[in-house]
C-alpha cells in the first residue's frame, strides 16, 4: 500500500510555519475588513463611491471587500516570502514598499466616497492590509535573524534591528 503526502506535509517545518502565517494574516485582515464593512452598513454609511476608474455611483458589497483584500494582500505576502529568501535587506525594502503602497492607496477612495463615514471606512479598509504587510515583514525578519517570537515578548529590548 502506498502513502501519499499532502502539500503541507511535504513542506519543511519552516516553510509550513510561513504558509500558516501567510494564510492566517490574509484571513484575519479579510475578516477585519468585512467587520468594518458590517459596521458601516449598521451605522448607515451609503457605501457608495465614484471611483477614479469605472462607472460612478459604485455600491460597495461584501464580496468586493473580501476579494479586494484577499488578492492584493496574498500577492504582497507572497512577494515578502520571496524577498525573505533573497536577503533581510530585500525583505525590509519590500515591507516598506508594501506598506507605502497599501497606505498610499487608502488616500484615493475616500475622495470619491458619497459620505464621510464611507470615506473613513474605506481609508480604514486600506490601512488594514498595510498593517498586515508590516506585521508579516517584521515577523519574517525576526525569524530570519534567528530570533524566536517568544524572545521578543520576553525581552522587548531585543527588538533592535540586526
Amino acid at each position: 500500500m502506498t502513502t501519499h503526502t499532502t502539500g503541507t506535509e511535504a513542506l519543511a517545518p519552516g516553510r509550513r510555519r510561513q504558509l500558516r502565517l501567510a494564510v492566517t494574516v490574509v484571513l484575519t485582515a479579510t475578516a477585519v475588513n468585512l467587520g468594518l464593512y458590517a459596521i458601516g452598513r449598521f451605522a448607515g454609511a451609503t457605501l457608495r463611491l465614484d471611483p477614479a476608474v469605472g462607472p460612478a455611483n459604485h455600491q460597495i458589497t461584501a464580496p468586493d471587500v473580501a476579494w479586494k483584500t484577499v488578492v492584493p494582500l496574498a500577492a504582497g505576502v507572497l512577494v515578502l516570502l520571496l524577498a525573505r529568501r533573497r536577503s533581510t535587506r530585500w525583505l525590509t525594502a519590500v515591507t516598506v514598499l508594501g506598506a507605502v503602497v497599501a497606505l498610499g492607496t487608502g488616500a484615493v477612495p475616500p475622495l470619491g466616497a458619497h459620505d464621510p463615514l464611507t470615506g473613513v471606512l474605506l481609508a480604514g479598509m486600506h490601512t488594514v492590509p498595510g498593517v498586515a504587510i508590516v506585521l508579516v515583514g517584521a515577523t519574517l525578519r525576526r525569524r530570519a535573524s534567528g530570533q524566536s517570537d517568544a524572545a521578543v515578548v520576553e525581552d522587548p529590548a531585543s527588538r533592535r534591528s540586526r
